[in-house]
């Protein structure tokens, strides 16, 4: 079975802001996604604010997700370019 992804307006208007090759290396991630959400660099995020989000890594970026998993659908909080206030 496969998964549903969608953006929150706030990760989808961070996404049309990235240069066309960086969105197309990143919408190859996110329909991967769809098969499995866990699949590759992935990890759970640790503290009160992260709680229950994930991130993972693609090339120079994180993008952060909640999994659903009573729907199997993946809703993408932002995606940042990794730096050292991403996690701020």
């Amino acid at each position: 079975m496969s998964w549903t992804v969608g953006f929150t307006p706030e990760a989808y208007k961070e996404f049309q802001h990235f240069p066309r090759d960086q969105q197309q290396m990143i919408q190859r991630a996110i329909d991967r996604m769809r098969n499995d959400p866990f699949q590759g660099n992935v990890r759970p995020l640790k503290g009160k604010e992260w709680k229950g989000l994930y991130r993972k890594v693609i090339g120079r970026y994180r993008l952060f997700f909640l999994p659903i998993f009573s729907r199997r659908h993946v809703e993408i909080i932002t995606i940042r370019p990794r730096t050292e206030k991403t996690y701020r």
